[in-house]
């Protein structure tokens, strides 16, 4: 059998190993610890008291269920259970209770200690803190939750500009012809949305072009009536502000202000202080797609995200019997990107 050798010949003895294995412990990033088959922490590394905020002085000696939230400490017996019976649990992944109270997931790891007899009297366990895989984790779900909406509301938005085209071309040609406007002015808007893949950031733009230019291949002439101050939105605004205006003029097409049973839109805008309020109204007797004036769909969800995380502000939608009216009450600094 092929043995590890060290560098040098002093390391092989038990002191010096003893010393060397402690330096690694000592070392890790990891969470390593021990405890007895009574569940009384042994041991307690560097890595455990930055990962739950106990000192050794206060671990040691304790039950680890001090570090389990109420809603795990059944974990523990099928730990102690498990352990009596030889086997090692690996890469389990839990949550764990900080000294603040706070919680974090860990992937963990569970080992056997046996003694010189080989007698089973102790585990050791290796926690490594999945905060960032968990987020990240997170973020690709809410990314692919977002592109399976914006699929949905292409194949939408591409039939609500068919039916307008339709009613509006008196040719199969003129037809042709306004949808292919339509739908490259609409790739352009996607492509001003979002970032390029190649890390170049698009330029900052006028208000009121942006919402214009977003528009054009939602309005197929109907009514729209745009006041906003003449101010310059800055890059970083420019994804997140696009976003919200094409989920209003989506929807709008399906079944509000821009759709065949609606009467336009109106979007207004004024500075207050150190914000910008912008409010969308659309004349059509429209409500929320369940029916419901309280529902939040992914739509609006996503809309409140964008709006709270990237421009400092707050999104709501009011139902009438007449209309609806969106309000974006955002933070001025983040759309212009100029201080006060």
């Amino acid at each position: 059998m092929n043995m590890i050798k060290s560098e040098s010949s002093e390391l092989d003895a038990p002191e010096s190993l003893q010393q060397y294995l402690a330096a690694i412990v000592e070392g890790s990033d990891d969470a390593i610890i021990t405890k007895g088959l009574d569940s009384i922490i042994r041991s307690w590394n560097p890595g455990a008291e930055r990962l739950f905020g106990y000192s050794a002085e206060e671990a040691i000696g304790r039950s680890i269920t001090l570090i389990f939230p109420d809603d795990r400490m059944d974990e523990e017996a099928d730990f102690i259970a498990r352990l009596s019976r030889g086997e090692r649990i690996s890469n389990l992944e839990t949550t764990r209770k900080r000294k603040d109270g706070s919680l974090v997931p860990i992937s963990l790891t569970v080992s056997p200690v046996r003694n010189v007899n080989g007698k089973i009297i102790g585990a050791s366990k290796i926690a490594r803190d999945i905060t960032l895989q968990r987020q990240a984790a997170e973020r690709q779900q809410l990314l692919l939750s977002e592109m399976r909406h914006r699929v949905g509301n292409s194949f939408a938005v591409a039939g609500g500009l068919l039916s307008i085209a339709a009613r509006q071309a008196e040719s199969v040609q003129e037809l042709v012809t306004v949808m292919r406007q339509r739908l490259l002015a609409l790739a352009s808007v996607h492509a001003r949305a979002v970032d390029d893949p190649a890390g170049a950031r698009p330029e900052g733009t006028a208000l009121d072009q942006l919402i214009n230019s977003i528009l054009e291949p939602f309005s197929g002439g109907a009514s729209v009536t745009l006041d906003v101050p003449p101010l310059n939105v800055c890059p970083a605004a420019i994804t997140p502000l696009s976003l919200v205006i094409f989920e209003l003029a989506t929807n709008a097409v399906k079944y509000g202000g821009l759709s065949e049973a609606g009467d336009g839109i109106a979007i207004q805008a004024h500075e207050h202080d150190d914000r910008l309020i912008v409010q969308w109204t659309e004349d059509c007797a429209t409500k929320p797609a369940s029916g419901e004036p309280g529902y939040v769909g992914f739509g609006t969800h996503m809309c409140q995200s964008t709006v709270g995380s990237s421009l400092a502000g707050k999104f709501s939608r009011d139902f009438s019997p007449n209309g609806m009216t969106a309000t974006l009450d955002l933070d001025l600094r983040a759309v212009t990107g100029l201080q006060a």
